[in-house]
């Protein structure tokens, strides 16, 4: 028997919900929910009842129970916070308000056993009475309201990790299938195991996918059956349905890829350089994009495919460290003939049939798109708020769904002290809005950088008094670095094309000295206490990521220190010069190594589970580094504090300083060490929004624009 309440119309004996003549979609568990429910109006239905009832024989939590009603409030426009139809009663379980006619508890109970059994064994003879009725009465409905939009809701719902797993904070995470009937996501669980989760829209439950251990930036192929993923150094695929995978290129970063019509993939890797192409298939790569170097390019990422136009967007990074700095560019394969789309943007996607979404300061922006001349016709508005942007996390899929992370709230403060107790001391406020800084010798003052819309100069804070002191006016900087006297810092500036190293007065009014000059990217890290030789990172397509030095007197000429086949970077001489740590990815992720600058010692390790990011104590006895859940600490000199002589090298255990997305700048004159929060990484992320006919919602927050025709 049918049931009505309100405008819906529910028949329990073909899990069907109607509402003025159109079905409502919703999947098999959704339905014994809605059945129990409406089967006892105004009665309390406790969880456990409903999940014996609908999950029979399964084990579930309570978060499946959720995630099913809240989809089903979504399905009936209901406000949890004023419910019409679902009322939550604290810790007892859920009640139906609305009045109900006909039904009854029979039905019910029929509906809940079905729908705790295999849904796809059950559901094929009913999907075929279902699509005929919905037929007959889709006609009768049509006749009578010709004029009445055909459209499905839109509607929203959350999905939860399992219980211990956060999405994966370093790599963009979230992949929708182009069909928008599956979602992906790479996630990690308590100890740092990170690994593919997968949900059928269709089910109500995100799973591991075997195989993919390890796994970072998704991406569907475009019939959905296939998963592209990084892992282990390397691009990989695995069918959608589970199975094993296959290593189909080198891929050291996980920096984004695209899977084309042609079954051919698109994939961003390098620290320096363009994208890359190859066969879903395997086999040999090939260039699909070079970076523009005069145009101060670094690398390319974050691709995308225009449907129909064989065109690719990625973004191009115009800046080795924070501040961020990209713009969206298009080119085609065919011809190599690009654009530039927009300027101070990142990760674009294309959503048909006309916009283009792309992530700009965090927040996820859209606007009107001419696909044929690949440009933006309109003005680009605010479409969702803080996907983060280091990277960005969201996913749209081609029929217009959208999975954006919820972001957890931030602390109001970016840059703090970590005392020996861990606790956070924030700066003054003129002091929050910098990046990048370092601190002096002695402990005193702070030299970063501030970033003001597309410029990003330099100041220095005297600690104290958190008075702030402006060095540079014109232009592009990144990574200032105090130099031994105190007086001067060595700064990475843009001048034409690449940054470059400088050496800059913060004492006098002089003109800068240029240290260095290339074609690619620098930036400095650290300096030596004992001669003054600063350390820096070039980045060179052809080799990738390589650790030099340069002595800073005039005319020296700069040497390789560390130049593997590998990337290195973030370079830190030990306060005795005896030592460097650094960053390498020879395991296949960033990892902390320290070894000796004299000599051909071999590299010890010293972080565990990943690291990046290292800076020394000032008595050269610990070193610091960022890892996936915090900054962490290893003591590494074996010797009497009180004594005099050089340390030996004995790594301890890393211990936690600090939770959260924190990276070490420095140490004060008192031994508390300075972090400086990760912008626009979001951390801790437990759940994903989505949003189904997303595009329809678009239609309402993009701007109509004239496309113009092609010249």
């Amino acid at each position: 028997m049918k049931t009505h309440f309100g405008p819906f119309v529910f028949d329990p004996s073909n899990q069907l919900l109607w509402r003025a003549g159109q079905e409502v979609p919703l999947p098999p568990r959704v339905v014994g929910v809605l059945g129990l429910l409406v089967a006892r109006p105004g009665e309390v239905v406790s969880r456990q009842e409903l999940i014996d009832a609908v999950w029979k024989d399964a084990f579930v939590s309570d978060t499946s129970l959720a995630e099913a009603i809240s989809f089903l409030r979504q399905a009936l426009g209901d406000d949890p916070q004023q419910p019409s139809y679902i009322q939550t009663v604290h810790r007892r379980g859920y009640r139906f308000l609305h009045a109900v006619n006909g039904g009854g508890a029979a039905d019910a109970t029929t509906m809940a056993a079905r729908a705790a059994r295999d849904p796809w064994a059950q559901i094929f003879p009913w999907a075929i009475a279902a699509l005929l009725a919905a037929m007959a009465a889709t006609a009768v409905w049509r006749v009578a309201h010709p004029d009445a939009p055909v459209a499905p809701p839109i509607a929203r719902f959350d999905v939860a990790l399992p219980a211990g797993w956060t999405l994966d904070a370093a790599a963009p995470a979230i992949a929708f299938s182009p069909s928008g009937a599956r979602l992906a996501a790479s996630a990690c669980d308590a100890s740092g195991r990170c690994q593919l989760l997968v949900r059928a829209l269709d089910r109500l439950d995100i799973e591991p996918l075997a195989g993919t251990e390890g796994a970072a930036a998704p991406f569907f192929s475009p019939e959905g059956s296939s998963i592209a993923f990084f892992a282990d150094g390397k691009l990989k695929t695995i069918a959608a349905a589970g199975g094993a995978a296959t290593t189909i290129a080198d891929a050291p970063h996980a920096l984004g890829g695209a899977w084309l019509d042609d079954g051919s993939i698109v994939f961003a890797s390098t620290l320096g350089g363009g994208l890359q192409r190859v066969a879903a298939t395997g086999g040999p790569r090939r260039g699909a994009t070079i970076v523009d170097a005069a145009a101060g390019e670094l690398r390319h990422e974050a691709p995308d495919v225009v449907p129909g136009s064989n065109a690719i967007l990625f973004s191009a990074v115009l800046a080795p460290s924070a501040p961020l700095s990209s713009r969206v560019v298009a080119v085609s394969p065919d011809t190599g003939r690009r654009s530039v789309v927009v300027d101070r943007a990142s990760a674009p996607r294309f959503v048909a049939p006309n916009v283009l979404a792309f992530v700009r300061d965090g927040d996820l922006m859209a606007a009107a798109f001419d696909p044929s001349q690949l440009k933006i016709v309109g003005q680009p508005v605010v479409v969702a708020a803080h996907v983060g942007e280091a990277p960005a996390q969201f996913a749209v899929s081609r029929v217009g769904s959208i999975a954006t992370a919820e972001a957890i709230a931030d602390p109001a403060f970016t840059t703090a002290w970590v005392g020996r107790d861990g606790a956070l001391s924030p700066l003054g406020d003129a002091m929050q809005r910098l990046v990048s800084a370092d601190v002096s010798r002695d402990g005193r003052r702070i030299v970063a950088v501030k970033a003001d819309g597309s410029q990003a100069d330099v100041w220095w804070a005297d600690v104290e008094r958190g008075a702030l002191s402006r060095v540079t006016f014109d232009g592009d900087h990144r990574d200032p670095r105090w130099m031994r006297d105190g007086r001067a810092i060595v700064v990475a500036s843009r001048v034409r094309g690449a940054f470059n190293l400088f050496e800059r007065s913060v004492a006098e009014n002089v003109a800068p000295r240029r240290l260095t000059e290339t074609s690619h990217h620098q930036t400095p890290a650290s300096l030596s206490a004992d001669t003054g030789a600063i350390f820096f990172t070039t980045f060179d397509p052809a080799t990738g990521a390589d650790v030099w030095s340069v002595a800073s007197g005039v005319g020296a000429s700069p040497v390789p220190v560390l130049r593997t086949e590998f990337d290195e970077t973030a370079p830190a001489a030990s306060p005795d010069g005896r030592w460097l740590a650094y960053q390498s990815n020879e395991s296949n992720r960033w990892e902390v190594y320290v070894r000796p600058l004299a000599g051909r010692g071999a590299a010890v390790p010293i972080s565990s589970g990943g690291g990046t990011s290292p800076i020394w104590s000032r008595d050269g006895r610990t070193v610091y580094y960022a890892a996936r859940g915090g900054v962490m600490a290893t003591s590494v000199a074996d010797c009497d504090a009180s004594g005099g002589g050089p340390c030996d090298l004995a790594p301890s255990k890393p211990i936690e300083i600090v939770r959260g997305a924190w990276v070490p700048r420095g140490t004060g004159a008192d031994g508390r060490l300075l972090v400086e929060r990760i912008r626009g990484q979001l951390t801790g992320v437990d759940r994903l929004r989505v949003t189904l006919q997303w595009t329809r919602e678009l239609q309402r927050l993009v701007p109509p624009a004239v496309v113009a025709s092609p010249k």
